[in-house]
C-alpha cells in the first residue's frame, strides 16, 4: 500500500501526511492507531504495542533525539519535515522564549554562547555554524503558504534576555517579530502584560494540523498524541489567539519595547 492508500483504508482522522510522520518516526502513534493500523494490514499488534512502550519511554531526552537524528543540524532538518508535514496549521505559543522560527541568526548565536547545557546533549561548538544555518533553512515556511502558520507569544517573550544576548541584538530581534506580524499568511499574536493571561504560563507548546501536539523543556521534548488532549490544546491556542494583539498593533508594541532597552549591555 502506498501511504495515501493506507490513510484511505483507516478512515476517519487519517491522512496521508499523518501516515508519512509515523512511518518516519517523527510522530508517535496512539495504542488505538497501531490496533488499526495492525488492522489494516493484517498485522499482529501485539509487537508493535511493545515497541511502542519501550518508545514512549525513551522519547524526547534532547541528547538521545539529537544522536538518533545524526547530529544537531539533521534533528532540524526533521523537525522542518515535520513542520512541512502539516497541510492545514501549524501553531506555537511560547509565554517567555521567542519561538525558533521567528529567531534571527544573531540571536541564535548568543543564545548559544556559553551555554553549559548544550555539550550535554552533544552539540560541540563546531556544530553551532551548520545547526543555526539548518535553522534558518526551517524558517522558509513562513513564506511558503498552503497552510496557516501562527504564533502566540506572551509580552514577556520582548522583554525577556537571556544568557549573553546583548541589548543590540535584542533589539534586533524584536525588529524581526515587528516584520513577522505584518508578513502575509503569518500570524503573530502578542499576550499582554496588561490583560489576564486565559491560562497559567507554564510552558509553550506546538500544534501540528490536529494530529499532534509537542511540549518542549529544557530537558527534552514531550510528543502527545491523544486526540482529547489535541483537542484541549487546541482549545487553549484560541483562548490566547482571542486575548492576542495581532497585525500593526503587536508590531508597535515590539517597536516600542525595543525603543526602551539601553543603549548597550
Amino acid at each position: 500500500m502506498s501511504g495515501l492508500q493506507l490513510a484511505k483504508a483507516l478512515g476517519p482522522g487519517w491522512r496521508q501526511p499523518k501516515v508519512s510522520r509515523i512511518e518516519t518516526g517523527l510522530q508517535l502513534p496512539t495504542e488505538g492507531e497501531i490496533y488499526a493500523w495492525a488492522t489494516a494490514v493484517g498485522a499482529d499488534p501485539a509487537p508493535l504495542l511493545a515497541l511502542r512502550e519501550k518508545a514512549s519511554a525513551e522519547y524526547g531526552v534532547w541528547r538521545e533525539r539529537i544522536a538518533g537524528a545524526g547530529g544537531p543540524a539533521a534533528f532540524q532538518d526533521e523537525l522542518r519535515a515535520l513542520e512541512g508535514s502539516c497541510t492545514a496549521l501549524l501553531a506555537e505559543y511560547q509565554p517567555a522564549l521567542v519561538p525558533g522560527l521567528l529567531q534571527t541568526a544573531a540571536f541564535m548565536r548568543e543564545m548559544a554562547d556559553g551555554e553549559e547545557f548544550l555539550a550535554d546533549d552533544g552539540i560541540t561548538p563546531e556544530a553551532i555554524g551548520p545547526l543555526i544555518a539548518a535553522k534558518i533553512r526551517r524558517q522558509s515556511i513562513l513564506y511558503e503558504g498552503g497552510r496557516q502558520v501562527v504564533h502566540v507569544i506572551g509580552e514577556a517573550v520582548l522583554r525577556t534576555r537571556v544568557g549573553n544576548v546583548t541589548a543590540e541584538t535584542m533589539r534586533g530581534q524584536l525588529g524581526h517579530l515587528a516584520d513577522t506580524a505584518t508578513l502575509p499568511g503569518h500570524e503573530l499574536g502578542i499576550v499582554p502584560f496588561a490583560i489576564a493571561s486565559p491560562i497559567a504560563p507554564a510552558s509553550g507548546f506546538v500544534l501540528y494540523d490536529s494530529d499532534l501536539a509537542v511540549v518542549e523543556s529544557l530537558g527534552g521534548r514531550l510528543q502527545i498524541t491523544a486526540p482529547e488532549m489535541i483537542a484541549r490544546y487546541g482549545r487553549w491556542l484560541e483562548l490566547l489567539r482571542q486575548a492576542a494583539i495581532t497585525g500593526r498593533q503587536a508590531a508597535e508594541m515590539c517597536w516600542r519595547v525595543a525603543a526602551e532597552l539601553p543603549s548597550r549591555g
